[in-house]
């Protein structure tokens, strides 16, 4: 295509681009690197268009982690929540680093997801709900020690008049 005299130069409209993908949804910076990358954008395009959309504001990853982690409605495990954010283009230890510092600790994460696994199927087996807590990322100590808990906790109950 041959632009005409008034399209704004290669490198503005890579920047356009990148604000139209950003208006739409939340992106991290591998996930706008490799969306203009498919658009066809040249590399130092894509480069002085990601830097510029940073540099402005629009472009930040641990705010990108911080509302990932905090905005999930599934209650995940540390290791989970890490490993999505890895896929998602966030380097390993800013995702650590995030999750650490997350509104609500993986402790209290695993007692919201074994409150709704139990209200969901409440006839569920001490071993299938240990697997089903597993799956969501929370490590087997945590969980063994929440429901062993929450046994001893539903017993005195039992045994109170």
């Amino acid at each position: 295509m041959n632009p005409s005299a008034g399209d704004p130069p290669p490198r503005a409209r890579a920047r356009i681009a990148a604000l139209r993908l950003l208006a739409q949804r939340r992106l991290t910076e591998a996930q706008l690197w490799a969306r203009l990358e498919r658009r066809g954008y040249h590399h130092e395009e894509t480069l002085a268009a990601v830097e510029s959309v940073k540099r402005d504001g629009f472009l930040d990853d641990c705010l990108y982690a911080r509302l990932f982690i905090d905005g999930r409605a599934k209650a995940l495990g540390d290791a989970r929540l890490v490993a999505e954010l890895v896929k998602r283009g966030i380097d390993r230890d800013a995702a650590k680093s995030s999750v650490r510092s997350a509104e609500r600790s993986e402790s209290e994460r695993l007692d919201a997801a074994r409150v709704k696994l139990f209200r969901t199927r409440p006839g569920l087996s001490y071993p299938s709900a240990a697997r089903a807590l597993e799956r969501l990322g929370f490590p087997a100590p945590a969980i063994y020690r929440n429901l062993r808990s929450q046994l001893h906790n539903v017993g005195e109950a039992e045994d109170s008049p």
